[in-house]
């Protein structure tokens, strides 16, 4: 079986010095355990946010990358960019860690920029994270903060940017977009289109979340969803309770981690000592596989895939603490009944299918 990840962001605890080559006990992933998972693919993400670092995105994104190409070297694992390197990846036993930019803030408003990761074998480009560009507006701002967005959608400039990245084959992720982001690109855009890490907006309404309409957009356009097992995001009642326990350890957190320093590692720390406190709360892996299956009843089970943000959450399920775990989500779907090649489709092949009709 051929298994992938469509969205990894522990490139961040490298990047901030850790090393990811040996076994760590913190976050969700290290190339030894993922080496030990089930995962053939995983999508390794460079994700630049302005910070109180202060360091131009373009610089910091360049940083990143240096980083994944020096973790390449003597570790069995590939910058893969296209569907031959990926096969040839899982025929010798080497993991595929192709790798996408997450936020359009390196971009500066300079094209050049793009085309340096695009030369680079950029795999996949998200415009925006929670934060809204001057030519491009999130689903977050789009939700909670309209004042702060510069342009409601997608500028001219932004049409620009989406159409270098088809010309030069680079799948575009919708997971951070707003709807009138998405709808824009949907009329733009004559390329399958990808979320790599969402979930289903009619069982938890939430604003990362995918509604109907969208879901099914995705599957005209014959693309992908990578659902995302991160519990805000899959059960509706998950955020009231989290408060309500939370308000256990406020203090300790609040001493340990103050909100003015936005820093990556700050935020890495925060990340590691929730994902031991909140996996007390966290709901049933079954209720991640109820959206696979609501995705699978909507439209079918050619454009569902697995996103599972690992090391870009605070935590879990439960029975999911790393990937390692991974493969419970293939016994989920076995024990619910589906068939070995449905199974392979959902965990893998639905993404090389996209693959090959985007970059051959």
């Amino acid at each position: 079986m051929f298994v992938a990840d469509l969205h990894n962001d522990v490139l961040q605890r490298a990047y901030v010095g850790e090393d990811i080559t040996k076994e760590t006990k913190n976050g969700h992933s290290d190339l030894i355990r993922l080496h030990q998972s089930c995962i053939d693919l995983e999508v390794f993400v460079i994700w630049t946010p302005k910070d109180s670092e202060n360091l131009n995105p373009f610089t910091k994104a360049k940083e990143f990358y240096e980083k994944l190409v020096l973790l390449e070297k003597n570790n069995n694992i590939k910058i893969t960019t296209n569907l031959a390197e990926i096969e040839e990846s899982k025929k010798n036993n080497v993991l595929a860690i192709p790798f996408s930019i997450e936020g359009g803030e390196f971009i500066n408003n300079k094209i050049e920029n793009l085309h340096y990761f695009i030369e680079k074998g950029l795999f996949y480009f998200g415009p925006t994270w929670n934060n809204s560009l001057d030519w491009v507006s999130s689903n977050y701002d789009e939700k909670h903060n309209r004042k702060n967005i510069k342009f409601f959608g997608i500028s001219k400039f932004g049409e620009e940017i989406i159409n270098i990245c088809i010309e030069n084959s680079v799948i575009i992720d919708v997971s951070h977009l707003g709807e009138k982001s998405f709808w824009d690109l949907e009329k733009i855009s004559s390329q399958p289109i990808l979320a790599s890490h969402s979930s289903v907006y009619n069982i938890c309404p939430h604003h990362r979340n995918l509604k109907d309409e969208q879901i099914i957009a995705i599957k005209n356009s014959e693309g992908l969803i990578g659902l995302n097992p991160y519990p805000y995001f899959i059960d509706k009642d998950f955020a009231l309770k989290e408060k309500k326990f939370r308000e256990s350890f406020i203090n300790e957190l609040n001493e340990k981690f103050l909100l003015s320093n936005k820093s990556i590692s700050n935020w890495l720390d925060k990340q590691h000592f929730l994902q031991k406190k909140l996996n007390a709360i966290t709901p049933s892996i079954d209720v991640f596989i109820d959206h696979i299956e609501y995705i699978i009843n909507l439209i079918g089970i050619d454009y569902v895939g697995i996103g599972s943000d690992y090391d870009g959450l605070d935590c879990l399920p439960k029975e999911m603490n790393d990937c390692k775990d991974h493969i419970k989500i293939i016994e989920r779907l076995d024990s619910r009944g589906y068939k070995q090649n449905e199974i392979e489709k959902i965990m893998g092949l639905n993404l090389l299918r996209l693959v090959e009709s985007i970059k051959g």
